[in-house]
């Protein structure tokens, strides 16, 4: 198996979080500054937003902006991703999510290996000033054994 894709998880991971974490509507955009309070429902679901948003955002238009982003891999394959947190956490204005990932590039061209990869990942966020969530680490890991 081939895991060349590990390497555009924590960059789509980040994008997507950049784009898609934003105080909830009608919300106050300091909810939980209190460092000891547990999360508000609207802080997790905006954190979870994120498995969402990776299929979606960020929204890149025109071939060279795309071919910065992913380089040559949009041009030879078809990738889709998919992401998933199984657990959201945090306290104040700081909060982790853990989850698993899938990485799926179809080739377009005849002759090339498809490519694949699966692992999990852990993300810390903090809380901005105008509410919104932006990661502050992140890591991810395979589960697919090392390429020989």
């Amino acid at each position: 198996m081939i895991r060349p894709l590990a390497a555009f998880v924590p960059l789509a991971l980040a994008v997507s979080l950049g784009s898609a974490c934003r105080p909830a509507p009608g919300g106050p955009a300091a909810a939980g500054a209190d460092s000891g309070a547990p999360l508000a429902a609207a802080d997790l679901a905006a954190i979870r937003a994120i498995d969402s948003a990776l299929t979606t955002a960020p929204t890149i238009e025109g071939r060279e902006a795309i071919q910065r982003f992913w380089g040559g891999l949009v041009d030879a394959y078809q990738v889709k991703v998919t992401v998933a947190s199984d657990e959201v956490e945090g306290r104040g204005d700081l909060a982790y999510a853990r989850g698993h990932f899938t990485l799926d590039a179809t080739p377009k061209s005849a002759g090339a290996a498809p490519l694949h990869d699966e692992g999990k990942f852990l993300v810390v966020l903090r809380r901005q000033p105008d509410g919104g969530w932006r990661y502050v680490a992140d890591m991810y890991s395979s589960d697919l054994p090392a390429p020989k």
